[in-house]
C-alpha cells in the first residue's frame, strides 16, 4: 500500500505599509498559493500559508485598495520565529523615504528576521524583497557583502542607502541591475536573501523560490497554469 507523501509547511509573512505596490506582494502570494493547490506525486507536498503584517489593521495599498492586516506588526514581531519567509514589497520613493529616514518598526522587524536561527525544518529562512523593498533591507544594515537588486531606477539610491547604513567594517554591497538575485546566505548563515527588481520581477524571483523549495517541474507547471512566460532570468 502506497504511503502518502508528508506535507512541508512554510509560513509566509507579508510586511505591508500604506501605498505598498499591489503586485509586489500579491504576485508572489499568487505563485506560492498555486504550489499549495497542486501536487507532485513523487515529492512531499509544499504548503504555503500567509499572514499580512502591518502597523495598522488596514492599509491602503498603492492608494487604490484597502487591505486588512492579519496581524499587527507588534504582535507578529513577538512570534517572528514562526515565519519561514518574509516578503518585503516596495512602494513609491515618497512613501519609502520616511521609513528609511526614521526609526521605522518595519525596518526593525527586517533586522530581527535576518538574525533568526534556522527554521524548524532546519532549512534557511528566506528574506525576499521586491522593487524598492530592498531599500528597507539596506536601511536595516544587513546587506554587507551581498549581491542585491532593486527597481532599475533605484540602483544608485540603494547603493547610497547601503553606504549610509551598512557596517563600515564589512565588505561593501554589490548592487546590480537584474530581474532578481539569489544572494545566498546572510551573515548569520540561517537566512537566505532573495531580491527582485521592479514589480513583475517579483514573479520570476518567486518561481525561483518554488524551484528551490519544490522542484523545477513544479515551477514550470505553475508558470503554465498562470500563463506566465517564466524564463528563469536572474543570477
Amino acid at each position: 500500500m502506497a504511503t502518502a507523501n508528508p506535507k512541508l509547511y512554510y509560513k509566509v509573512g507579508v510586511l505591508l505599509f500604506d501605498r505598498a505596490d499591489v503586485l509586489d506582494f500579491t504576485g508572489p502570494m499568487e505563485v506560492l498559493s498555486h504550489v499549495s493547490h497542486n501536487r507532485n506525486p513523487d515529492q512531499p507536498d509544499r504548503m504555503f500559508t500567509f499572514e499580512t503584517i502591518a502597523q495598522t489593521s488596514t492599509i491602503r495599498a498603492a492608494n487604490v485598495m484597502n487591505v486588512e492586516a492579519d496581524r499587527l506588526l507588534e504582535e507578529a514581531e513577538r512570534d517572528l520565529a514562526e515565519y519561514d519567509i518574509l516578503i518585503v514589497p516596495g512602494g513609491p520613493p515618497a512613501v519609502v523615504k520616511p521609513l528609511i529616514e526614521g526609526n521605522a518598526p518595519e525596518v526593525d522587524m527586517i533586522r530581527k528576521f535576518a538574525a533568526l536561527p534556522l527554521s524548524s525544518s532546519r532549512n534557511p529562512r528566506i528574506l525576499f524583497s521586491i522593487c524598492t523593498g530592498a531599500f528597507l533591507l539596506g536601511r536595516a544594515g544587513i546587506l554587507s557583502g551581498m549581491t542585491v537588486t532593486t527597481h532599475h531606477r533605484g540602483v544608485d539610491v540603494l547603493r547610497d542607502i547601503c553606504a549610509r547604513f551598512g557596517d563600515k567594517n564589512e565588505p561593501p554591497v554589490n548592487v546590480v541591475h537584474k530581474r532578481y538575485t539569489d544572494g545566498n546566505l546572510l551573515k548569520g548563515r540561517s537566512v537566505q536573501l532573495i531580491t527582485a527588481g521592479g514589480i513583475s520581477s517579483g514573479l520570476d524571483a518567486t518561481f525561483h523560490v518554488v524551484r528551490q523549495l519544490s522542484s523545477p517541474d513544479m515551477a514550470a507547471f505553475v508558470s503554465r497554469v498562470m500563463e506566465y512566460d517564466w524564463t528563469e532570468q536572474g543570477n
